[in-house]
């Protein structure tokens, strides 16, 4: 039997590989060999394909980009090369491809040239494709479904709060009579005043929360409207907020620092104002008795966002509630009037349009609140 030696043997083995097309090329991507992998899978003999640049076997615009030279360059970089994308067989077809290109060096370390592997997973990538899709279809039917309860829970919202608005109105009205009966009659006394004014008291926040889900709704019905946005000047918002809060200053004097570094904004003005006003309207309500209250508002760039940022020194929120801080409904200070969805509104605003909202609190020392609204003019 004849001795082969180990470089035939190679040969040998490597064109007994049928799944796989393996070659190999000169330094610049000129292929020098050829398995019958190689012609089973590409559709080229190794008589046509020797001699030519490797990159014939990639699709038309991936050698007009230069990619095939990228790919050697890469290989010879990071010692090896590894993807799945299209390659081009002979006739024009394309099949989803497993790449392997790998740098050859000899005994003395000089590199000679590269060797490529590929597989055909065209089938694994369809029936990939297909399971994506059918996890597509059912996403956008469920998709589908949530928005249909969506829908029907605010109609249902909006009408129950339209509804019992009469009913808390004629509430409302009875008690006022009913005081002025028992006034007439002299029969109110201090137990039976006591009774009134805690009815009064629920009916006045019964039309509190009816007025909150109200907005809760109209939010929701802005969510998918996809409110027009616009190039707001940030000073112009801030005057106008400041008119807003006029009396409630007066009474609680605040000093506000403003450094606007970043001037515009593209955004909705509606909702930016509503962000804008209840982070202010907060640091003002929730400033603390023993010491002047500075706050101080700023805005900047910092890619991609701008950042609105507003700090205050007033009662701070302490770590436990500030897990809850964007929950609706909730209250951390109850002596401040207030609904609890300020900071819920907030949030789901800032979420809403691809932004980030984070705070900073130490209960007692005071809060800070940086808003980051995708950047864009």
């Amino acid at each position: 039997m004849t001795l082969q030696s180990q470089e035939s043997l190679n040969t040998l083995f490597i064109n007994q590989i049928k799944n796989y097309a393996i070659f190999a090329t000169d330094p610049d991507g000129i292929v020098t060999t050829w398995n019958k992998g190689a012609e089973r899978l590409k559709g080229y003999t190794e008589a046509e394909i020797v001699g030519q640049f490797y990159g014939v076997l990639s699709p038309d615009e991936y050698q007009e980009a230069g990619l095939p030279e990228r790919e050697l360059r890469l290989a010879l970089e990071g010692g090896v090369y590894e993807a799945e994308d299209w390659r081009k067989r002979k006739d024009g077809s394309f099949f989803w491809a497993t790449i392997m290109l790998t740098p050859i060096f000899d005994e003395a370390g000089q590199h000679v040239g590269f060797t490529k592997i590929t597989g055909d997973i065209t089938k694994q990538k369809e029936l990939q494709d297909q399971l994506a899709e059918r996890q597509q279809s059912a996403l956008d039917h469920k998709t589908t479904e949530l928005k249909k309860v969506n829908f029907d829970l605010d109609n249902f919202v909006y009408t129950a709060s339209h509804d019992l608005r009469s009913p808390i109105s004629n509430i409302e009205g009875l008690m006022v009579l009913l005081r002025d009966v028992l006034e007439e009659n002299h029969c109110l006394n201090s137990q039976i005043n006591e009774i009134v004014n805690r009815v009064t008291a629920s009916v006045d926040q019964f039309k509190h929360i009816i007025l909150n889900l109200t907005e809760i709704t109209r939010l929701q019905k802005d969510f998918s409207e996809n409110p027009p946005e616009e190039v707001l000047n940030i000073q112009d918002v801030y005057d106008e907020i400041m008119v807003d809060l006029e009396d409630p200053v007066k009474n609680k004097v605040c000093f506000i620092q403003t450094d606007f570094q970043v001037h515009q904004l593209k955004f909705s003005r509606k909702n930016f104002r509503s962000i804008f006003y209840n982070l202010l309207s907060n640091a003002i309500k929730f400033q603390a008795e023993e010491r002047s209250c500075v706050i101080k508002i700023s805005t900047r760039l910092e890619e991609p966002y701008v950042v609105l940022h507003i700090q205050d020194n007033g009662l701070g929120i302490s770590r436990h509630h500030q897990g809850q801080l964007y929950s609706m409904f909730k209250r951390f200070h109850g002596h401040v009037e207030g609904a609890g969805i300020g900071l819920y509104m907030v949030k789901r605003i800032v979420d809403n349009a691809g932004g980030k909202i984070e705070v900073e609190s130490e209960e007692g020392v005071g809060t800070a609140f940086n808003v980051y609204f995708k950047a864009g003019l």
